[in-house]
């Protein structure tokens, strides 16, 4: 992020919080005729910078691009306020402070929107603003009423009513109510169906599968939840039970999860959407066969001007001016006629369905891959769209460059808390079986944490060739080729414990287990590493990027390694002995090596630790004598290299990279 940038966020916030306190001091002058806050009105203060700081961190009020044009800066200056109102509502009903001002709650937060529309407004009136002109994009869309079931609105109603007698049993041991509870019930149904219909919690046709559903009803929950709130401090309700209404909707949440999970139990005929992540998957979604490369041709009249290529490109990347340059010196596009390219700016599938099959030979999207929810089947069909040897070129996020971001946004020890709370919600929950489906269905696949491995990986899994990547503003653009058919040799994996398909005893292919210590399709990757970074000492690859940071620390320990007991619980290695390797290291070596090592069992613990060879040309000399020598003497042998990897291991800090 540049200079420029950060100082203006840094603006954006001060000025924010400065206009904050100029609304509440403002209020609470025309209210109190003094400027001396304390007891009660102090309490609130503190309440309201707590929740400005969580709406400012949650609606992001700090991104720039909220700011591009003065109707969309103003409906955004305008959900912060609603929020910020919704969010000290709940706080005085949860801590029953009934006795604070409803004038000073509300004023503030109409005195804030007012002053923000002020500055905004002034800001307009700027010559030569730059954001002026620019389009307001409308997500909203109506529900359409034919696609309401009934029943499910019925059901959910029944629901309603049976949580609220439920909680006032639980409250008083009986099912009968207070007179002035009938109209809270009332007040309850009403809101929460109007609620529901913003929601869309009714319309069928949206549900996917059971997280959708359940994603759909926390967020009625935490709705209701708030409007009532606001509701209870307006109108001076303090008298209605807070465990009444919270444990009316929190028990309907609990019967609307059992009712969903029935339902789609019993829907018939729904074809669950996945993503295609496993070969199985593959072979069912796209079937192909070996793409030799096609060669441009001009004989169909289509224009060949080389310079006609920067004049098509120079229309869309007036933001990235480094990218046509990048594009030009990674792949030969300087033939390219204009009707083999295609520019999308497209996250979803739909859009690109509708092109034609295999006519294109660049395709460049503009749009960030963190934002594709199923991204192997959007990268399989612009697979199908391109011309044998066609190119595609495409951008992420990557979670390194975000890392670097986040850290420059905030403070050193605020930043690394935040970010573990970032990194757990968009990058561990995405990758486990059982939170997988709930994170789609609440981010819609939006904002995903992809590393520059995964991204990579997922590319060659999906029959693309990477030949370049760099680094543009604060996204990681790349440049793929297709060059393959999708891989079907190997399925991607994100579990903790990976299984890894080795090169065993008299060639047999084994699966050892280890635990995770690289990011997910980083197998993919094995060849394209060594071809841009080689070997290092060690004979490990130079600037192994796959690896993550706890990988590195559980490579150091052998930690990792772990889990390969059962391997040799199983037979399949031994306790010393070379290690087993894939198909592509084994290649590196000597053809006489191969052939040796395929003659003798693995081991967990190789002779690298006895001899500590520091070049692979040594590595391969190492364990081409170590077998050799068991060969003649192995019992004599397996004890003294297992004493000398012992001692190098514990009195000279032989460590793993």
């Amino acid at each position: 992020m540049s200079g420029h940038k950060r100082d203006f966020r840094l603006l954006i916030f001060l000025f924010d919080f400065l206009l904050l306190n100029a609304a509440f001091f403002t209020t609470y002058y025309v209210g109190q005729k003094t400027g001396n806050v304390s007891g009660n009105p102090g309490k609130l203060l503190i309440s309201v910078y707590v929740v400005w700081l969580g709406v400012f961190i949650a609606a992001k009020r700090y991104r720039l691009d909220a700011y591009k044009n003065y109707l969309g800066a103003v409906l955004f200056s305008g959900k912060s306020v609603v929020f910020l109102a919704y969010g000290l509502s709940v706080l005085i009903v949860l801590f029953h402070s009934a006795s604070i001002s409803r004038f000073l709650i509300f004023g503030t937060c109409l005195v804030w929107a007012l002053l923000q529309v002020l500055v905004l407004t002034l800001v307009r009136c700027v010559p030569h603003a730059k954001w002026n002109n620019h389009p307001v994009k409308r997500s909203f869309r109506p529900t359409g009423i034919s696609n309401i079931s009934p029943s499910l609105l019925a059901a959910d109603a029944f629901l309603l009513g049976l949580s609220f007698f439920l909680v006032n049993f639980l409250k008083r041991g009986s099912f009968r109510l207070e007179p002035f509870y009938l109209e809270l019930l009332l007040l309850l149904l009403g809101l929460w169906l109007a609620v529901s219909f913003v929601t869309r919690k009714y319309d069928h046709s949206g549900f996917q599968n059971y997280s959708y559903a359940l994603a759909v009803c926390v967020k009625t929950a935490f709705l209701a939840t708030a409007i009532i709130s606001v509701l209870i401090v307006a109108f001076r309700l303090a008298y209605f039970s807070r465990f009444q209404i919270y444990g009316c909707l929190l028990v309907l949440l609990v019967f609307e999860a059992a009712f969903f999970c029935v339902y789609f139990l019993f829907r018939a005929g729904r074809a669950r959407q996945d993503d295609v992540e496993s070969i199985e998957a593959l072979k069912r979604y796209i079937q192909q066969a070996d793409l030799p490369c096609q060669k441009q041709s001009t004989e169909n009249g289509q224009n060949s001007d080389p310079s006609h290529m920067k004049i098509v490109l120079d229309r869309i990347i007036k933001r990235f001016p480094d990218l046509f340059e990048f594009v030009r010196t990674a792949a030969d596009v300087e033939e390219i006629s204009d009707a083999e390219i295609a520019l999308l700016n497209t996250q979803d599938l739909e859009s690109l369905e509708i092109l034609p099959g295999q006519a294109f030979r660049l395709a460049i999207n503009f749009e960030r891959v963190n934002d594709v929810r199923w991204l192997n089947k959007f990268l399989l069909e612009i697979h199908t769209k391109l011309v044998n040897g066609g190119y595609f070129v495409g951008k992420v996020h990557s979670q390194e460059l975000h890392k670097q971001g986040f850290f420059k946004r905030y403070p050193r020890y605020y930043g690394e808390v935040f970010y573990v709370f970032y990194f757990l919600i968009h990058r561990v929950l995405p990758k486990l079986a059982r939170t997988r489906a709930a994170y789609f269905a609440f981010t819609k696949g939006r904002n995903r944490c992809i590393s520059r491995a995964e991204i990579l990986g997922r590319l060659h899994f999906c029959g693309f060739k990477v030949l370049a990547e760099k680094e543009i503003g604060e996204n990681l653009f790349f440049v793929a080729q297709k060059a393959k058919t999708p891989s079907l040799d190997e399925s991607p994996s994100y579990d903790l414990i990976i299984r890894l398909k080795r090169v065993g005893w008299n060639g047999r292919i084994i699966e050892v287990r280890k635990f995770r210590t690289m990011h997910p399709y980083s197998e993919y990757l094995q060849d394209y590493t060594y071809r841009n970074h080689q070997l290092k000492e060690g004979g490990k690859l130079r600037n192994d990027f796959r690896v993550t940071g706890w990988g590195r620390f559980m490579r150091k320990y052998w930690l990792d390694e772990l889990p390969m007991i059962y391997n040799w619980l199983r037979g399949e290695i031994k306790l010393f002995g070379v290690r087993p390797l894939s198909r592509h290291y084994l290649s590196l070596y000597d053809q006489s090596v191969q052939d040796m090592r395929k003659k003798f069992k693995p081991g967990l613990i190789p002779p690298f630790y006895a001899d500590m060879p520091e070049e692979f040309a040594q590595i391969v000399e190492s364990e081409r004598s170590y077998l050799q020598a068991y060969k003649c003497h192995p019992w004599r042998t397996q004890r003294v290299y297992l004493l000398r990897a012992l001692k190098n291991i514990l009195f000279r800090g032989a460590r793993s990279e």
